[in-house]
């Protein structure tokens, strides 16, 4: 009787713990390795970087002086000339440029840093370049066509598009940069900026940079 009833609490407990159980189909757990394999939107981005987006930005981008200047007249004609933005009527305009100019001031003590940069010889700034580490906005995952909100789940996966493009141009334009004596220095820099409208500052994120030596 003794066996009996262990039997009968051996297969009671044996139920439940079945009942407790899911059973997974095969297609599910391959899908599963399937997903978990999958690289994340922010390494898809960085993969970007070097073959489509710095190619595009060199190629793509226009004088800056002349588009802040179109921009600052009539914001959208510059922008359906010079511009590009995937949502419709009223989103801000992202514009790919290129400059030259000298430093004439640079905020190296923040991590999101920046120089002030005269582009016309007077002596006085024309535009702020953010230097990074920290760079603000998300225009360089905004200018690209390549690049769109349909192409990932969600607003939190498109956010961290944006800041590995971030990422990826203070890491191979920005970081090597000799901070405490900028000031002075010529820049050559194609990159992209943002207008939502004419009176907005102008802030322009770098793709590529490089100090260009004096001539002699």
């Amino acid at each position: 009787m003794v066996r009996h009833a262990l039997i009968s609490v051996s297969l009671a407990a044996l139920a439940l713990g079945m009942a407790g159980c899911k059973i997974i189909k095969t297609e599910e757990l391959a899908a599963r390795a399937a997903a978990a394999a999958k690289p994340s939107a922010a390494a898809n981005a960085t993969g970007l970087w070097a073959t489509k987006v710095v190619p595009y930005v060199e190629e793509k981008a226009a004088p800056f002086p002349e588009v802040a200047a179109a921009a600052k007249a009539d914001l959208a004609g510059a922008g359906a000339k010079y511009g590009y933005r995937e949502a419709g009527e009223g989103a801000p305009w992202n514009f790919v440029t290129r400059l030259a100019g000298t430093v004439t001031a640079a905020n190296t003590e923040s991590r999101a840093a920046t120089a002030e940069v005269d582009l016309d010889g007077d002596g006085k700034p024309d535009v702020t370049v953010q230097l990074g580490p920290v760079i603000k906005g998300t225009s360089i995952r905004d200018a690209l066509p390549f690049v769109s909100f349909t192409q990932v789940k969600n607003q939190i996966e498109f956010a961290d598009v944006a800041k590995s493009f971030n990422t990826a141009a203070y890491d191979t334009a920005l970081k090597d940069l000799p901070r405490d004596r900028l000031v002075g220095q010529k820049i050559v820099a194609a990159g992209v900026f943002t207008l939502k409208s004419a009176s907005d500052k102008l802030l322009f994120t770098p793709v590529t940079l490089r100090l260009e030596s004096p001539q002699s």
